[in-house]
């Protein structure tokens, strides 16, 4: 479930429930974002040149948001395919200290995700990048995994969270000019339209020979089954640091 649903909004106060994309405000976040352009608040972070805004999620203890300050209203959108779109994802992934900041003890980078849910496990119509801790299920089955992945996407072997996702190794400690979003697309014959029904996740790893990143991607089911999205591989209660 999109945690967004549950921020206050401003102007007038409101609380968006549980529900699913038919009853909430898609377009809740994208003024939250405006908002935070002009003063800031309610986000913590608002960086013009990145062209992105950080926000608290109300839901959990630690997740953010990274949401850019232009309109992109999700993975769909041709925009992330532009090679000059910042690459929202190594920002949201130099952007986890703010994850750290709110948890008795810093991340390990194994125990850090970063989750784009498909357009139909969304309740919004901004793009937006889930930093929140990895469930403690999730990382034990990838660091299992993690020695049979490759630099080319292959399925992996196992389910994780109900996912039967594909997996791509990234070497380094940092994105760097890897986007996953142009990779991800890469692989598809039709981008434009299959992009919609992917999620997409991002999951710090320690390789053998260095740092590095496990990219994950599944087809979402079709709307209805709106909760299917990546972020279900996260812990918003970031168990994993207990």
């Amino acid at each position: 479930m999109s945690g967004f649903n549950r921020i206050l909004l401003l102007c007038p106060v409101l609380f968006l429930g549980s529900a699913g994309p038919a009853s909430a405000d898609a377009d809740a976040l994208w003024r939250i974002v405006n908002t935070c352009v002009v003063a800031t608040a309610p986000c913590a972070k608002v960086d013009t040149a990145g062209h992105y805004a950080l926000l608290k999620d109300q839901r959990g203890v630690a997740q953010y948001l990274l949401i850019p300050t232009d309109k992109i209203t999700g993975i769909e959108s041709p925009a992330l395919l532009d090679p000059a779109t910042p690459n929202f994802l190594a920002a949201a992934w130099a952007e986890r200290s703010a994850v750290d900041a709110r948890l008795p003890h810093p991340l390990g980078r194994d125990s850090v995700s970063l989750a784009v849910n498909a357009q139909a496990a969304r309740s919004q119509n901004q793009l937006h990048i889930h930093i929140d801790c990895l469930s403690a299920e999730a990382r034990d089955a990838l660091k299992a995994a993690a020695a049979t992945v490759g630099r080319q996407w292959q399925p992996l072997a196992e389910p994780i969270a109900g996912h039967r996702f594909a997996a791509i190794r990234v070497d380094g400690a940092a994105l760097g000019t890897f986007n996953p979003f142009i990779a991800l697309a890469a692989t598809l014959a039709d981008p434009a339209h299959e992009m919609a029904s992917r999620n997409l996740v991002v999951v710090g790893t320690d390789f053998a020979e260095g740092p590095g990143f496990l990219v994950l991607s599944d087809v979402a089911p079709a709307a209805g089954a709106w909760s299917a999205g990546g972020e279900d591989v996260q812990d918003h209660s970031c168990a994993i640091d207990k």
